[in-house]
């Protein structure tokens, strides 16, 4: 081959191996930007949230009755900063604590969340094992020889429970459940009942069972799961949700009806607030706050951590 041959033959190789080059820094620049902006509209979506979790306590601390929002899982949406932000508060004097609640009321619990009869006294024993201070076994509990039969690297705590993620120490406990109870219960209550008014569909369940264990009588309607938001019924969820043409900032609706509703006697409240921007990306923000107004702060965040979606709903694949 003819030295001209092998000069063209070289250039085509380097042109071939500088395309790929080219190619390779195409894509990976893309995925680059393509991550940078999911991360920005992830950082707008978890602002819109925070600010939803602080508008619930100015909310919360209106002084106003009929203003005040309702601690019992309405939800309040409204639009801001060419985003949509919905909330909802629950009373945790409404739950059923998890370190004062009687074995009954836990089993009764568990039986309204599907839970078969022992399985759910065995759950609601453990429970109790696992909260004690002494090494005493409920008949159907777990002392830590049981945990150590079973495998597991700890036992039981003999201690009250500090966060409701303990729960899932608990023998018999699982993901799935855990899952299922965790928005009915509450470690901030210190009541042995919970107040009936604002309590979560779950527990109103477990209370009417107890009621018909008591008289053997039907304890009447558990209660409805409060009203939920769909982009169909929320005002202005018709109009275009791009930058253009999104409309202007609103003051929070409730789904529902207004007026504030009963509280318990304990200023704490779980609010979920979650804010969704144009692109469709959602942020789920879960604070724990106490309102009781204790030393110079008007209200103290007791928790405060990334939750599951809830409010809006999630895109079907090919919808």
């Amino acid at each position: 081959m003819s030295p001209r041959g092998l000069a063209l033959i070289s250039v085509l190789w380097v042109l071939t191996l500088l395309s790929l080059i080219a190619a390779s820094f195409t894509s990976t620049t893309r995925t680059e930007i393509n991550l940078a902006r999911n991360q920005a509209d992830n950082a707008r979506a978890e602002a819109l949230a925070d600010a939803g979790v602080y508008n619930a306590i100015l909310g919360l601390s209106s002084p106003d009755s009929e203003q005040a929002w309702r601690p019992d899982g309405t939800v309040y949406a409204w639009r801001f900063a060419r985003g949509e932000i919905r909330v909802t508060v629950w009373d945790e004097g409404g739950k059923i604590d998890l370190n004062v609640a009687p074995g009954s009321m836990l089993r009764d619990l568990f039986v309204a969340a599907g839970v078969e009869g022992d399985q759910a006294s065995a759950l609601a024993d453990a429970i109790v094992d696992f909260r004690d201070r002494n090494r005493l076994r409920q008949l159907n509990g777990a002392e830590d020889r049981d945990y150590r039969l079973a495998g597991l690297p700890y036992g039981a705590k003999d201690a009250p429970f500090e966060t409701l993620e303990e729960l899932r120490q608990v023998m018999g406990m699982t993901a799935e459940l855990f899952d299922r109870v965790a928005p009915a219960l509450s470690v901030y209550s210190r009541q042995r009942l919970p107040h009936e008014p604002t309590a979560p569909p779950l527990v109103k369940a477990a209370l009417a069972k107890e009621v018909l264990d008591d008289t053997g009588e039907d304890g009447g309607d558990a209660g409805a799961p409060p009203a939920r938001v769909t982009p169909g019924n929320l005002p202005g969820a018709d109009e275009a949700s791009d930058a253009q043409e999104a409309p202007a900032d609103t003051a929070p609706g409730t789904v529902g009806e207004p007026g504030a509703a009963t509280r318990s006697r304990i200023r704490i409240f779980t609010i979920h607030a979650e804010g969704q921007i144009e692109s469709g990306a959602v942020f789920a923000r879960e604070a724990v706050v106490d309102l009781t107004l204790a030393a110079e702060l008007p209200f103290e965040i007791l928790s405060w951590k990334q939750a599951r979606r809830e409010l809006f709903e999630i895109p079907q694949p090919g919808g």
